[in-house]
């Protein structure tokens, strides 16, 4: 008489696996999509800032923004794509060329009121769209930033949500940085404000650039009470 199991046995084993998986392989996918946005916006970031320094030492000898001149959004749009890996360059106002007339949630969930559309963009090599803006010389006189650069670290697919795969970088006159570093306190870059799910900020999630890049997790998306000076983690 050979041995064998029953179907039985072989359903509740089968059934016991079901479980395993249904509780591990979410988790492990969302750990898998947490990982890949860091190694992304890290790439982002270092790609953004070279082409920045390039543009500055190459193109302007050195000088700092400040000295570049008054350059319009599609100037300054069109000498940063030279820079990088740009497969497309779209002006400002064109539209369903970069954007496709996205509409963008923040990351409490509201409608965001930015149109990308209204800036100049680049698409990458690699799928990423950038928006860029200069901003005005009062403005640049009252804050010291000299211009802002969106990134959509995907193009259109989803999830099209701000601190999920859209992301923010600020120049200043002779760098450009991720948004909500811990050494900012500027309400345009504070992290505490612009990255949480709870506050009702607008643009709420473009200050979770700086997070992922030097936290290396999406853990604001979790757990509230975090921040540079405490808890970093929801562990």
């Amino acid at each position: 008489m050979k041995k064998a199991f029953t179907l039985a046995e072989v359903l509740i084993t089968l059934g016991i696996i079901g479980v395993i998986a249904s509780l591990t392989i979410p988790a492990l996918i969302s750990e898998y999509k947490v990982k890949a946005t860091v190694t992304q916006l890290k790439k982002i970031n270092s790609t953004l800032s070279n082409a920045f320094m390039y543009m500055k030492e190459n193109e302007y000898g050195g000088a700092d923004v400040e000295s570049w001149g008054n350059l319009s959004d599609d100037e300054f749009n069109e000498q940063f794509a030279k820079n990088l890996n740009a497969i497309d360059i779209c002006a400002k106002g064109q539209p369903d060329k970069c954007f496709n007339n996205i509409q963008y949630t923040n990351l409490n969930g509201t409608k965001n009121m930015l149109q990308f559309k209204n800036y100049p963009g680049i698409v990458l090599g690699d799928g990423t769209v950038i928006a860029t803006h200069v901003f005005e010389p009062e403005y640049i006189e009252q804050t010291g930033i000299y211009g802002q650069i969106f990134t959509d670290i995907n193009g259109p697919k989803a999830p099209n949500v701000l601190g999920k795969d859209v992301f923010s970088f600020i120049m200043f006159k002779d760098k450009i940085v991720p948004r909500g570093l811990a050494t900012e306190t500027n309400s345009q870059l504070n992290a505490a404000k612009y990255c949480s799910k709870t506050n009702g900020y607008g643009h709420n999630g473009l200050g979770c650039t700086a997070w992922i890049i030097y936290n290396e997790n999406m853990d604001y998306l979790k757990c509230e009470g975090l921040s540079w000076h405490g808890k970093t983690t929801c562990e």
